[in-house]
């Protein structure tokens, strides 16, 4: 079932847990999402420099790096700075919100069941899709 504003969506989702990634992303295929899984910090970074997934769903305690420093390397790189990150996380919930919302995340989401995550991710999706429908009307519109 497509949804508005992001049909097709291609979500990559970083988690280091199996179990966790399976379930979200059957969650996520069922919602109409292609989904990209990645299990470590290091295959996100290889896989990003191979093709440029819509969204982005992170965890921050990874084994091999820290969500927070991918964050930022995704938002300082000039190929990827665009695509919209929405950090999945069961750690401190209180200081890592503030920490990834300035790294620039699009969102915040506590660990739990990933039916509650859906729905924050169509929310992201369609928010960037009418952000995007905006700046296109002011490219096209005539000037006055």
């Amino acid at each position: 079932m497509s949804k508005p504003g992001v049909a097709d969506a291609k979500i990559m989702v970083v988690e280091d847990n199996a179990m966790l990634l399976g379930l979200l992303q059957r969650a996520l295929e069922r919602a109409g999402y292609e989904v990209i899984p990645v299990l470590s910090g290091a295959e996100m970074m290889q896989r990003l420099q191979a093709s440029k997934p819509d969204l982005i769903v992170l965890d921050i305690a990874l084994p091999d790096s820290d969500g927070r420093d991918l964050l930022a390397a995704v938002k300082k790189d000039p190929k990827t700075f665009s695509v919209p990150v929405v950090v999945w996380s069961g750690r401190y919930a209180d200081s890592d919100r503030a920490i990834v919302l300035d790294l620039g995340a699009e969102d915040y989401v506590e660990k739990g069941p990933p039916s509650g995550l859906v729905p924050k991710i169509e929310r992201v999706l369609l928010r960037i899709s009418e952000r995007e429908l905006e700046v296109a009307r002011k490219t096209i519109e005539p000037k006055a």
